[in-house]
């Protein structure tokens, strides 16, 4: 782990509690502008990490806290197999955005360039808001996941497109993306200071790490009759270091 980064993501964290804490009102309903952030309900392709498919213990010591927030009316808490650390947004599945047969160049442009990267642990721990619509818990990766990026946005046109556009992504080649989990989304209902006493005591609560060996491609259902409809991973690609120049690897 880098420890400057690790502060970083800590800070980070803390501004979006000072921020969210410090509101009043009803919270955000996060559906609510889901039809226009997705082109009227498109279907979203992204590098992201199932960790609640691949690894559901992983969660158990968030579980007391999870049903808490889902006896809440201002939260809805997604199903652990749903919850998954995003770390490129690709687009969405539509005629002017990507099509269908495209993802599979996207795995093939991107697949050679992950190979380099060498596995690595993650350390999942603190909860914070963020946007004022969502709860998630905080990701320490050493800054894998931003070697990751750049990897994959030298390797993929489509990415190196859209990330000209993304503000967390420089034009001078720097990156402050920070790893996240959501584990609760807002509904628009009832006190915001009821969430904000559930949360206050756990916000640095440490929930474990968990090993990386394998990144993976997907497409994320969220449609408005099944929100967390299974997470369809399309494509598995294993990191291998200093291995990936020992010869052909599908």
């Amino acid at each position: 782990m880098e420890p400057e980064l690790a502060v970083s993501y800590a800070e980070q964290r803390e501004h979006d509690w000072t921020d969210f804490s410090g509101r009043t009102g009803q919270t955000q309903d996060y559906w609510e502008h889901w039809v226009e952030r997705s082109h009227s309900w498109k279907v979203p392709i992204e590098f992201l990490q199932p960790l609640g498919l691949d690894a559901p213990d992983a969660f158990a010591p968030l579980r007391p806290l999870l049903d808490t927030l889902d006896a809440l009316e201002e939260v809805e808490v997604p199903p652990v197999e749903w919850m998954h650390l995003t770390y490129v947004h690709v687009g969405f599945l539509r005629a002017t955005d990507i099509l269908w047969s495209q993802v599979e160049s996207f795995y093939a442009n991107a697949a050679p360039r992950i190979r380099r990267v060498e596995p690595f642990t993650l350390q999942l721990g603190g909860i914070s808001v963020a946007d004022d619509r969502r709860i998630y818990l905080g990701v320490d990766d050493g800054g894998s996941f931003r070697e990751l990026r750049r990897q994959i946005r030298n390797g993929v046109p489509k990415v190196y497109e859209r990330f000209r556009d993304d503000p967390v992504f420089s034009a001078e080649g720097g990156d402050a993306f920070v790893p996240q989990i959501d584990i609760g989304f807002f509904t628009g209902e009832g006190d915001r200071q009821r969430v904000i006493d559930v949360l206050e005591p756990h916000r640095e609560f440490q929930v474990g790490s968990l090993e990386q060996s394998q990144m993976k491609m997907a497409r994320l259902p969220i449609q408005p009759s099944a929100h967390y409809a299974d997470i369809d991973v399309v494509a598995e690609i294993p990191l291998l270091g200093a291995k990936h120049r020992g010869g052909y690897h599908n």
